[in-house]
């Protein structure tokens, strides 16, 4: 969502609306600062609510739920715009529409080089985004060594990543369920098959499972205000990837062909990984 909001509020989009973040987890202020730094924002403003006291006093949601958009008023026009979580980027192209035409760019003549700029158009663009951001943040660090055309180590490690690989959350069994996905994965992306891919769909949604216990246990999220809540959300964002991996099961059901199979690996991998 960050890198979403850097790309609106850089664009000449940005020129006419003000794009801002609000942080509002348990240490809002090093979150804040966090996203800053890790993603390189330049444009977007962001700031924090150091306690639910700050919290606004009208309806909201974390922003992977859906936008609150205010018209040049100052009053809500949408008060909550479509989810990330459950549509994924699609979510943000409906957003944009709802915002330029706040802003009357669509009596002027939208710029279609601009909409191309300021919009992702599918998660592959936004990990490379996420990726790259994260790189970013580490230049100059001694723990990042650059050869002698300038190359960071990290691109190189990010692009030989293994498939469906994930970094440690440090939790034995959250780690566990993670590399044995990512196994399944890799064994799919060499040897193609529909057993196979059920397998692991039933796998992710197991972990999914096994995860939200997880975040209950701790109190991941409790206390929140209806749509401040990241267990809520993080379920929702479970619930939209599981939902297409049994949309792809029935697809590999189907046709069956190995390019088919792969094809849908990969498309799944991007999203476990991404989540």
């Amino acid at each position: 969502m960050a890198l979403q909001m850097e790309r609106w509020a850089g664009s000449k989009l940005g020129e006419q609306a003000h794009f801002l973040m609000v942080c509002v987890d348990e240490l809002p202020e090093r979150t804040a600062r966090q996203f800053v730094s890790e993603y390189n924002l330049k444009h977007v403003q962001i700031g924090y609510c150091g306690s639910q006291r700050e919290y606004p006093t009208f309806p909201g949601q974390l922003g992977c739920g859906g936008l609150v958009v205010f018209d040049r008023d100052g009053r809500i026009a949408v008060a909550k715009t479509s989810s990330f979580n459950e549509i994924g980027v699609k979510a943000w192209f409906q957003a944009d529409c709802t915002i330029a035409t706040l802003c009357d760019e669509d009596d002027e003549g939208d710029d279609e080089a601009d909409v191309a700029l300021r919009l992702y158009r599918d998660m592959n663009s936004l990990r490379r985004d996420m990726n790259n951001g994260y790189v970013a943040a580490l230049k100059g660090r001694d723990d990042v060594k650059a050869d002698s055309k300038g190359k960071n180590d990290r691109v190189e490690v990010e692009e030989k990543k293994a498939l469906g690989s994930v970094p440690s959350v440090g939790h034995d069994l959250m780690d566990s369920e993670h590399e044995h996905c990512a196994a399944l994965f890799q064994q799919l992306d060499k040897s193609p098959s529909v057993n196979v891919f059920e397998q692991l769909v039933k796998e992710i949604e197991s972990h999914f499972d096994d995860e939200e216990k997880l975040l209950k246990s701790t109190g991941f999220g409790s206390g929140q205000p209806e749509g401040m809540s990241p267990l809520i959300t993080h379920s929702q964002d479970h619930r939209r990837i599981v939902k297409a991996a049994y949309n792809m099961l029935e697809n590999v059901r189907v046709k069956g062909d190995d390019e088919v199979i792969r094809s849908n690996t990969k498309e799944l991998a991007e999203l476990f990984e991404t989540h």
